[in-house]
This record gives C-alpha cells, structure tokens and sequence, in this order.
C-alpha cells in the first residue's frame, strides 16, 4: 500500500504594516482600558470610579462648609459676594483670606502628602514607611525652627524676616535631609528596610535637634515654632496658597506619569526590567518628587503628622488596588486634612490640625503593627 502525502503550499503571510498613530497628545476613552492622554493611561475600575463619585462631592461639601460658615456670621449672598469681588473689604478679608485660602491649602497639603506617602510606600514596598516617618518632615522642620528661634540668622533682611523665609528654608532643610538620607542608604539600589532604618536614624536626630533648639529659644520663638510644628493651617493666607498650588498640580502629573513604572516597581526590583522598566531611575524620580512635596506642604502648613502614611493604606483598601495609589492617595489626603482642620475649628477650644490627624493615625499604626506581627507569625 502506498500512502499518498498531500502537500499543500503555505502561501507566505501578507505582510501589512501597523497604522502608526498620529504623533502628538491624543486624548481617548475606553471603557475597558481606560483613559489615555499621550504616554499616560489611567484605568478605569467600577469601584475605584464609585468610591471617586463619592468622595469628591463630599470633599466639595466640606469646602463649601468652610467657606459660608465661621466664627463670624456671614449671609450666604454676602459670602457669595465676596466670592465674586464685590464684597466689602472686611467680608473680603473674612471670606478670601481666612476661610477659602484654609480650605484650599487644607486640599493641597492633604493631597502633596497623600500622594508623598503613596510614592515612598511603592518605592519601599512597605506599609510604614511614609515621608514623616523616614524623618523628611522632621528635617524640613529643623531647619525651620532654625530660623525661628535664631533671628540673627536672617536679621540683615528686615524685621520679617524669619516669616518670609519660613517656606524656601523648610523647602530647603527636607531636600538636605533626604540626601544625606539616600546617601546613608544606598547600597548600589534602594533596600526597603534599609532605607526605613536610616531614616528613623535620621528622624530621631532631627527631632532630638529640634528639642535642642526649643530648650535654648526664647519663650516667644519657641511658642511659634511649637505650634507651627504641630501643624496647622491657621495662618495660611492667598499667597501660600497660590504658591502650592503649582507644585501640587505638578505633582498631581508626574504621579500619573509614573504610575505604570511605580506598579512594575511593586512586582520587586528582578521582574521591573522585563516589564520595560528601569528600577534605579523610577526610585529617584519617585523619592524626589515626594521630597518636593511633602517639604512645600511642611512649608505651608508645618509636619501635620501620620497624613502620608495613613491615607495611601485607606486609598488602597477602598479603591481595592494591589499597592498604595498616589492619586486616590492624594484624594484621600485631602478629604482627611480638610475634615481634621474643620473639626479642630469647631471645638471649645480650636486646635491645630496636627492634633487630630495624630489622635487618627496613631492608632491606626498601631493596628498595622499588630496586623503585620501576627500574619508574619503565622
């Protein structure tokens, strides 16, 4: 018997080149894969736009809130007044300058250190290593209580001028901090523990220092600085306010940028060069853009404590990600900022917003510890 085989000639595929897309920013919309603008895409997830449908009326809500009520009582046209320019100059200054510019700085300082908080937990891939507690806060806050308890330093600029170089000293004293941080810390790469270890080191020198100056300072300059420390937002007017508001928008970009390379980045620092993603390069962009941050934030409104580290832990339980989101961080921030000045307004006797972010975070760290003690024990 002879079998017969049947040869069939393949023709050679055709081969037809993909359409390039037209260069340039293209905006699209898909409900599967999300949004897309240029090289950034943010996925879209049933729950995540939910939990975001919900939190941003609220966080409106709170503004508008804070802006039509007061220690001084105001009509709802006199406030919308002032809104539109046409107020008197006291209804101006009540309205513009104290209640609108807090509740604006309460958003942008809540949402820099949400998204800090969510940059430094990606980078070391640990729940507690936030911006306050690897000492950045603590160092930017050295260097400003510097200048408020030695006049001298700045004397040569005018009687001011402690307050006026508040800011780019607090700025200043966190970028300082971070590097001498990152210097102690790097072993050819970022090591989590590694890098938590060092500044806890570095946390608890800065604060040693600051007691320090506080000890030697004048009953005055050490009343200011005290309070400033706590963190608070009473003294924040239009100009801190438009300050800020340009590093946070910034901020609020780049985080979205970094977004894929951060989540590659979660994977661990051996599987993120195959997903086309350099480690070294997204740990430097990621710490430094939370150093710039979370030291503008400091600047505006002093070390508000355990803001970084709690709000990417609840961002990430509720919009049900695999790591610490930095927008929905920031998001997250804001809300808890904006709702802790305005309860700390509206008690017997007002206290700065530190106080009330501290009484929630504590807490809550201590719960992670335990939460992370007995799983790793089992």
């Amino acid at each position: 018997m002879t079998t017969t085989r049947s040869t069939t000639l393949e023709r050679p595929s055709e081969h037809r080149p993909e359409q390039q897309p037209p260069r340039g920013l293209r905006f699209a919309l898909d409900p599967r894969r999300g949004v897309r603008l240029g090289p950034v895409a943010v996925p879209l997830r049933p729950r995540a736009v939910l939990v975001t449908a919900v939190m941003v009326p609220a966080l409106l809500a709170l503004c508008a809130v804070g802006v039509f009520t007061g220690s001084v009582h105001l009509p709802a046209d006199r406030v919308l007044a002032a809104l539109s320019g046409s107020g008197s100059q006291l209804e101006n200054l009540v309205v513009l300058d104290h209640r609108f510019s807090r509740a604006v700085a309460a958003v942008l300082v809540g949402c820099a250190l949400g998204c800090a908080g969510a940059l430094t937990q990606s980078v070391t891939r640990n729940p507690i290593a936030s911006p306050d507690i690897l000492g950045v806060a603590s160092g930017a806050g050295f260097f400003a209580v510097l200048l408020v308890t030695q006049p001298s330093i700045a004397s040569h600029t005018g009687e001011n001028a402690a307050t006026e170089l508040l800011a780019p000293v607090a700025v200043l004293g966190g970028i300082v901090t971070t590097a001498v941080i990152l210097a102690l810390a790097w072993r050819g790469g970022f090591d989590g523990l590694r890098l938590i270890l060092v500044g806890l080191s570095v946390n608890a020198i800065a604060l040693a220092g600051t007691s320090w100056l506080l000890t030697r300072a004048e009953l005055e300059d050490a009343q200011i600085a005290t309070r400033w420390l706590t963190g608070s937002l009473e003294g924040v007017r239009m100009p801190d306010v438009t300050a800020l508001t340009p590093v946070v928008l910034c901020g609020l970009v780049l985080c979205a940028a970094l977004a894929r390379d951060l989540g590659a980045l979660r994977l661990g620092r051996d599987v993120a060069p195959g997903l086309g993603t350099r480690p070294g390069r997204t740990e430097a962009l990621a710490l430094l853009l939370a150093v710039v941050l979370v030291s503008g934030a400091t600047a505006v409104a002093g070390p508000i404590a355990f803001v970084a580290f709690v709000a990417p832990q609840v961002a990430m339980r509720l919009f049900g990600t695999p790591g610490p989101p930095p927008l929905a961080a920031g998001l997250t921030g804001a809300l808890l900022v904006l709702a802790a000045d305005m309860t700390a307004q509206r008690l017997p006797a007002e206290l700065p917003v530190g106080v009330p972010t501290a009484v929630l975070g504590a807490p809550y760290l201590l719960y992670l510890l335990n939460h992370h003690r007995r799983r790793t024990s089992v």
